[in-house]
């Protein structure tokens, strides 16, 4: 069973409102059908394909999905293929390309992040695709306007080896966000 901690993605009601069933109705259904045993993709597949599920789309039957495999325990929050991942955004009253800089320019970056990374792509203004510090983790770092002063960025961290450590993370970005805020609000 989930754990009162976490979340569902996908509410009750959504799901009664368009299908007539409950979740728990819907994961006794997939759990007959051997979902239990299966990956991600073949449980999206057996949902998306399982008759009186088409009224959510393709975008809830993802979330159902997902809860499922929670409610299930087949994967823990924020557990993907290749390892854990974690996002954290926060907008910031600067326009978009300096904000963009403090992540792409090592001597602005240095000022509120220590730690090393390497760029392998950036799109200005728009994404940076990162091998973080200990070269094993990735980070996909995206911009976007908010208007002419206010800007957004979005750091997913992934391919995270445990939850504990994905946690760590999340508190880790959510604090120098923080400190990135503050510095470039000045």
């Amino acid at each position: 069973m989930m754990k009162k901690s976490e979340r569902n993605i996908i509410t009750d009601k959504l799901v009664v409102e368009k299908t007539g069933r409950t979740l728990e109705d819907w994961f006794i259904v997939l759990d007959k059908k051997g979902a239990k045993k299966m990956k991600h993709a073949d449980i999206f597949d057996l949902v998306s394909n399982t008759n009186g599920l088409e009224a959510l789309g393709e975008w809830n039957q993802n979330l159902l999905t997902t809860t499922y495999e929670w409610n299930r325990g087949l994967k823990e929050r924020g557990e993907k293929e290749g390892g854990f991942e974690v996002s954290i955004s926060k907008t910031i009253a600067v326009p978009i390309h300096v904000l963009y800089s403090s992540f792409t320019d090592d001597k602005l970056r240095i000022k509120w992040l220590k730690e090393k990374m390497t760029i392998r792509k950036a799109t200005e203004n728009k994404s940076a695709r990162i091998t973080w510090s200990d070269n094993e983790t990735n980070l996909s770092v995206d911009f976007y306007s908010k208007g002419a002063d206010k800007s957004q960025v979005v750091v997913q961290h992934q391919k995270i080896k445990d939850s504990k450590m994905a946690t760590k993370m999340k508190e880790f970005w959510g604090e120098k966000l923080e400190e990135l805020k503050v510095k470039l609000e000045k």
